[in-house]
C-alpha cells in the first residue's frame, strides 16, 4: 500500500523509532558528566588541551585553516538562530506533506518545538548562572589554548551550543528519514566537539549539554502527546493551552525569521552559508517526501 500525507508519519510510531533507544545514551552521558565533575577534574583539562592545541598543532600547516573553519563552521551551526533556521527549513516539506491532510500532526509538532525551545532554553541559562564555572580562558593561561572567535571567561557549565544542537536534532528526528538520523547525531556530536576546539569549553560542558539537549528534546516530545491526549479529551482548558502552544511555536519560528536582518553581522557568510545549506536539505527532504507518495 502506497503511503499517503496522512500516514507517512505516525507520532508514537516515528517517537519510539526515533527516540527510543536516545534514553541508553543518557546513562553514559550522565555518567561521564558526574565522573569529571567528582574524579576527573585533571582528565577534563588533560583532554581539553589535546583537543584544543595538541590536535591543531600536530596538523601540516595547509591543513591548519581547514581544522579552524571547520571548528567554527560547526560552531555555529549550534548557534539558537541558525539552529531555528535548520528546523524550519527541513521541517518544511513535511508540513507541506502531512498539513493539509492532518493539521492535528502539524499542530502537535509546533508544540513539541515550543517545549523543547523553551526547556532547553531555561535548563541551559538556568544552570549557567546557579553552576558559574569558569571557562578555560578563564582559567589557563592565554599561550597555553587557541582561542577562534570571542574570547570567553564566565558561565561556562554547560555547553549551551550543544544543548541547543541535541536538543534541535531531537525535534527533528522523528519526521526526518531514517537514513538521516545517525547523520544529524553525528552534527550534533561534531557541533559539541567543535566548542572544546574554539576554546569555549570544557569536555564537562559538552557531555552535561549533550545529556540535557537529549533530556529536552526527548521530555517535549512525551510532554506534548499528553497534552495532544489532554486536548482532545475534550476539555477546554487543556484544548486551548494546547492550541496556545502550537501559536507559540508559531511565533518563535516567524520571530526568528523576522530577526534575522538584524542579527549580528560577525562571519554573516558563514551564517548565510549555513542558511543555504539548510535550505538544500529542505529541498533533498522535499523530493524524499514527493517520491514516497509515488
Amino acid at each position: 500500500m502506497t503511503n499517503t500525507p496522512s500516514d507517512s508519519f505516525s507520532p508514537v510510531i516515528s517517537y519510539e523509532h526515533a527516540l527510543g533507544k536516545m534514553r541508553f545514551i543518557l546513562p553514559p552521558l550522565m555518567l561521564i558528566t558526574l565522573g569529571l565533575s567528582l574524579w576527573g577534574r585533571n582528565w577534563d583539562r588533560q583532554c581539553f588541551l589535546w583537543i584544543n592545541t595538541t590536535i591543531p598543532r600536530a596538523l601540516p600547516d595547509s591543513l591548519l585553516p581547514v581544522w579552524d573553519t571547520t571548528m567554527i563552521t560547526l560552531t555555529y551551526l549550534g548557534d539558537t538562530h541558525v539552529m531555528l533556521w535548520m528546523i524550519m527549513l527541513i521541517s518544511l516539506p513535511w508540513w507541506m506533506a502531512v498539513g493539509r491532510k492532518t493539521p492535528e500532526k502539524l499542530s502537535l509538532y509546533l508544540v513539541v518545538f515550543a517545549i523543547v525551545l523553551v526547556l532547553a532554553t531555561l535548563v541551559s541559562q538556568g544552570l549557567k548562572e546557579i553552576a558559574g564555572t569558569l571557562r578555560p580562558a578563564g582559567v589557563l593561561p592565554a599561550e597555553a589554548l587557541r582561542i577562534l572567535g570571542e574570547t570567553l571567561n564566565y558561565r561556562s557549565f554547560p555547553s549551551g551550543h550543544t544543548v541547543t544542537a541535541f536538543a534541535g536534532i531531537c525535534t527533528l528526528l522523528p519526521i526526518i528519514p531514517a537514513a538521516w538520523r545517525w547523520g544529524a547525531l553525528t552534527l550534533a556530536t561534531g557541533i559539541g566537539f567543535s566548542r572544546i576546539g574554539v576554546g569555549a569549553h570544557w569536555p564537562i560542558d559538552v557531555a552535561a549539554g549533550a545529556f540535557l539537549g537529549i533530556a529536552a528534546g526527548m521530555m517535549g516530545w512525551r510532554i506534548a502527546f499528553w497534552l495532544q491526549q489532554k486536548g482532545l479529551a475534550e476539555n477546554t482548558f487543556w484544548k486551548k493551552f494546547y492550541q496556545g502552544l502550537a501559536m507559540l511555536g508559531l511565533f518563535f519560528m516567524a520571530a526568528n525569521v523576522a530577526y534575522t536582518p538584524f542579527y549580528e553581522f560577525e562571519h554573516r557568510a558563514i551564517r548565510l552559508g549555513l542558511i543555504g545549506l539548510c535550505l538544500t536539505l529542505a529541498l533533498l527532504f522535499g523530493y524524499y517526501q514527493r517520491s514516497r507518495l509515488e
